[in-house]
This record gives structure tokens, sequence and C-alpha cells, in this order.
């Protein structure tokens, strides 16, 4: 009883760890933005070699090397749903297509100038028993 358990428990394991993840693409690391305006972020979902539930995205805003935690200001938070679409990188120079979704957000205008961490934390259920799985991934943006 106890091997079966240990093998269900590195299964879990094996496919959470295989579950690919996001990535912010846009705007990329250390971009110059103004409080109070607004800006686009592109989320991509990396191909899964697994089935793959979205659940739910929030955007944050919050002083640099905060992660994992999603910072003070909370700039979207509800569904996720990547589609395929264009990337516009012409052929045998990166891929065609990508699994992403657009998100434009508003930088507060309270926000002080200065070095800020945009985060991204992602959940979605992943594999064919559905095992939760929950990342944060981010950028600084430099806030004037």
């Amino acid at each position: 009883m106890k091997l079966f358990a240990s093998l269900t428990l590195i299964t879990a394991l094996a496919t959470t760890a295989f579950a690919q993840s996001i990535s912010i693409q846009a705007p990329v690391d250390g971009t110059t933005v103004q409080a109070g305006s607004s800006i686009t972020v592109e989320v991509i979902q990396h191909s899964s070699t697994s089935d793959l539930v979205q659940v739910a995205l929030a955007i944050g805003l919050g002083v640099p090397n905060s992660a994992p935690a999603i910072g003070g200001n909370i700039l979207y938070n509800g569904p996720f749903n990547p589609q395929i679409q264009n990337t516009g990188i012409p052929t045998g120079q990166g891929p065609p297509t990508a699994i992403l979704q657009n998100f434009t957000v508003t930088i507060p205008t309270s926000t002080p100038a200065g070095l800020m961490s945009l985060n991204v934390a992602h959940f979605d259920l992943t594999g064919a028993i559905k095992i939760p799985h929950a990342e944060t991934v981010n950028i600084t943006l430099n806030v004037v």
C-alpha cells in the first residue's frame, strides 16, 4: 500500500514539474512607465505536455523582490483564457504562433517613482486528475 501511495505522489510531482508555465512577454523587463498610464501586459502560456485547465490570473504591482507576493496594488484579478495568436515573427526566426492573452492595466497615479515589480500570479489544474498548480512570475518596471 505504501508503494502505491509513493508512486502516486511521484507521478503527481512529476506531472506538476513537467507542466509548462507562463511568462510575461510584454512589457519587457526594465521598461519605463509613467504613473497613471495604461500598459498592455502580454502573458504567454507555454505549451503543456499534459491536460491543462485554466482557473485564474492576477496582476499586481509591488516593491521589487517581493515575489511570490503579488504586491499591494492589484491591477487585474480574473479569468485567464489564452488563445493561439500570430506572433508576427518571420518564419524560421521564432515561433509563428503563441498561446497568449493581453491585459490592459493602469499604473496607479499614487505609485512612487522608482523600481517596482510587476507580478503575475497564475493558477491552473494540471494532468488527468487535475492537480492544483500555482506560480508567480515578475518583471521590473521603472516608474516615472
